[in-house]
């Protein structure tokens, strides 16, 4: 890979951390304003809000071939800092008003991302691409947290938005474009080739299984676990996770991405099965909170940022890898209204089986990643294995000498 200035990959990164936490301060307001509405109708704006994500993503992807990235980022930009503004023309909001907000943040969300993090993949290389994405997912999470204490109002918090995604479109405006040959390879690779891929399904499948798995036990989690508990682990599992969606980007590029994310799978198995055994005791409430804001910071970075940039590099196509790629996260938050009202009427009884049958699935996710390829070079992880021999010798012959 030819090395590009620093600028850009900063300004991709920048960009990155901008989207996400509008992401994030977004899905806080609409999660506000729906508390005010029936049941059906919060769940409507739901599946309209990650519907529009899904399908704007798709439609992105191949919008990215035809008119270059670049034009895709820049028009992302703008369409974000129109529709943030949008619900400031509502004196009253009604559930209609609701959809159609829901579905325009959908929409302004999905159809530049793909872009954006193909981007960050193309100035990133196998080797420095992990810690990247982890400082950049650190920097999200940190951004995050400083940006929505100062949103203590709606008002506020579409005000910083639509001052945020003013920045991000600064940042976007000083992107240079991609080269025609990149571009070439992205209209001529089709969605239906990256579903051949067999590495791509190896990893997404089990991907899948932990974003359903760990949606549907959150609904229980919510029921089951004392109203101060479950305050406990919402606000420990974040913090957890922002520190390992560091450790996790540095560990794959040391150790390589497939055992890092089978590492993920088996704790958070462990963590299901110790509350399986004992739901009551709380070492085993405290173990699975831990583990499993491991298991997201690690997923977070290694599935949003890290694999489909590998992959896309072997294959090319980077788009469409990070749009399918990206699917099951936002699937499941879209699927979940249809499953909660089932799930929330399992009884406490039951919750023995219930977080044993998690940690069955999380177990049986193991194995396709058990037929992965490792997509970091082999040379890389012998290279840094040979450099640790090497620091090492120097540090017994200088004890010795």
């Amino acid at each position: 890979m030819n090395k590009m200035p620093r600028k850009e990959l900063f300004l991709t990164s920048f960009l990155i951390v901008n989207s996400f936490i509008w992401y994030y301060g977004i899905r806080s307001l609409l999660l506000d304003a729906s508390s005010s509405f029936a049941a059906h109708e919060a769940a409507t704006a739901q599946v309209i809000y990650y519907s529009a994500i899904i399908a704007s993503s798709l439609f992105g992807a191949i919008l990215a071939g035809k008119i270059g990235r670049i034009k895709i980022l820049r028009f992302w930009m703008v369409l974000g800092c129109i529709v943030t503004a949008v619900p400031f023309l509502f004196s009253n909001l009604s559930a209609d008003s609701l959809y159609v907000i829901s579905l325009l943040f959908g929409l302004s969300f999905g159809v530049g991302m793909p872009s954006c993090l193909a981007y960050f993949a193309s100035l990133t290389h196998f080797g420095n691409r992990g810690v990247t994405s982890g400082v950049t997912f650190l920097a999200t999470n940190l951004a995050a947290v400083i940006l929505l204490f100062f949103s203590d109002s709606l008002a506020m918090m579409l005000a910083v938005s639509f001052a945020w995604r003013i920045i991000g479109l600064s940042a976007a405006l000083c992107l240079k474009p991609v080269s025609i040959e990149a571009e070439k390879v992205e209209r001529a690779y089709s969605f239906k080739l990256v579903f051949r891929d067999r590495s791509f399904l190896l990893y997404v499948v089990p991907w899948l299984i932990f974003c359903l798995v760990d949606r549907f036990e959150r609904i229980y989690c919510e029921i089951f676990f004392e109203p101060e508990f479950f305050g406990f682990l919402s606000a420990v599992e974040p913090l957890v996770g922002m520190i390992f969606v560091f450790l996790g980007g540095l560990l794959a590029d040391r150790v390589g991405r497939k055992r890092v994310v089978i590492y993920g799978f088996v704790a958070l198995g462990l963590g299901y099965a110790s509350i399986g055994l004992a739901p009551y005791w709380d070492i085993s409430r405290y173990f699975y909170t831990f583990v499993d804001g491991v298991a997201w910071g690690i997923f977070m970075v290694i599935y949003m940022l890290i694999l489909w940039g590998d992959l896309s590099h072997l294959q090319g196509a980077s788009e469409k890898y990070y749009t399918l790629g990206s699917i099951p996260f936002f699937l499941t938050e879209l699927v979940a209204p249809f499953f909660s009202s089932y799930v929330q009427g399992i009884p406490e009884a039951n919750a023995y089986a219930i977080f044993s049958l998690a940690s069955f699935f999380l177990f049986l996710a193991v194995i396709p990643l058990m037929y992965a390829p490792e997509t970091l070079p082999e040379k890389k992880i012998k290279e840094r294995e040979l450099k640790k021999y090497v620091e090492k010798a120097k540090k017994v012959r200088e004890k010795y000498d």
